[in-house]
């Protein structure tokens, strides 16, 4: 029955229907992990002690764990 409701809204096998809420989380905390990327490639530019480098990879890894927790799962129901 999934198959031919997806079938006849031009979805194929390889697709996927998620809730938008969850794919604007995913964009929102993705935006902040490539925009706390490039604050780091900027710092690692001007500065190399050791405090410097840990202040950067503690700013790198705040902003990479909720992309790597964020867990997003198909919609199965139309709630």
């Amino acid at each position: 029955m999934a198959r031919k409701l997806a079938a006849a809204h031009g979805l194929g096998d390889d697709d996927l229907v998620v809730a938008r809420a969850a794919l604007e989380e995913l964009q929102s905390r993705l935006y902040c992990l490539q925009a706390a990327i490039q604050d780091v490639e900027r710092d690692l530019e001007h500065g190399h002690e050791p405090d410097d480098l840990r202040e950067a990879f503690d700013w790198l890894l705040e902003n990479a764990r909720p992309v790597a927790e964020l867990w997003i799962e198909p919609r199965t129901t139309s709630t």
